[in-house]
């Protein structure tokens, strides 16, 4: 397939890089990058959007006008509902595929998925994304765009809160006079509870990523009339163990 990728920060490299390894033309957009490229192909089978949220809305207005051709999948982080809201404002089918990448090895990742979420618009397009992971032979689910949204802004917050809570385990252990590494085996014993965070003892989350995509859920939540309780928590002690850690 001819394939557009619209920005090349670390998710429009990966999905480049992927790409290229399925044997797809692929064609960058990226004028801070590369600067004499003057608009993406316009005779495409695909176009992916990894740009920061802030410029999506931007790069499916000038995809419009630019007459690209295709389906249009958004790869970047949205809040939830966004994907909707471009379809119904632009008049255009916009599939949204999120990705799940550590900044440390987006590479590695990419290749080599947990699973691949399609928030399909129709089920042709669905069909067609779905075709193109198919070589990596990993899980493909295929639902919504919005539900899509929802499950890449809730992954990372889930991810977000056991980095914190094992920092609370951590902070206490130092109090207590407790070895936290073997509190900590101990707890892993038990099949349900997850080791994730276990690494970097007394680290805060930081990154692009997870603080970002923590405040995009606080936000929903607070737009839906709900209390984020336990987010706003997470996000308060990470912020203070940064602080503490930054003095």
């Amino acid at each position: 397939m001819r394939i557009n990728v619209v920005g090349y920060g670390t998710v429009g490299r990966a999905q480049s890089f992927m790409l290229r390894r399925l044997n797809h033309e692929v064609f960058v957009f990226d004028p801070h990058v590369f600067p004499l490229v003057r608009c993406p192909q316009r005779d495409v089978d695909l176009t992916f959007v990894c740009t920061p949220e802030h410029a999506v809305d931007e790069v499916i207005r000038n995809l419009m006008e630019w007459r690209v051709t295709g389906l249009y999948v958004i790869k970047s982080t949205t809040s939830i509902g966004a994907t909707e809201k471009l379809m119904k404002k632009y008049g255009v089918h916009i599939s949204h595929n999120p990705e799940f990448l550590r900044e440390r090895c987006p590479f590695e990742d990419v290749l080599n998925p947990a699973r691949i979420i399609i928030g399909q618009y129709c089920k042709n397009h669905g069909e067609m994304l779905a075709s193109l992971y198919e070589p990596l032979k990993k899980p493909v689910y295929v639902t919504d765009p919005k539900t899509s949204e929802a499950v890449k802004l809730f992954s990372n917050a889930y991810l977000s809160t056991l980095i914190t809570f094992w920092n609370e385990v951590w902070a206490f252990s130092q109090k207590a006079g407790l070895n936290v590494y073997e509190v900590a085996e101990l707890m892993k014993a038990d099949g349900r509870v997850s080791p994730y965070g276990t690494a970097k003892f007394g680290q805060p989350f930081g990154g692009k990523c997870l603080p970002a995509n923590l405040d995009m859920l606080i936000s929903a939540f607070q737009e839906a009339g709900l209390n984020p309780a336990l987010f706003e928590a997470v996000r308060e002690v990470n912020l203070k163990m940064k602080a503490q850690n930054d003095a």
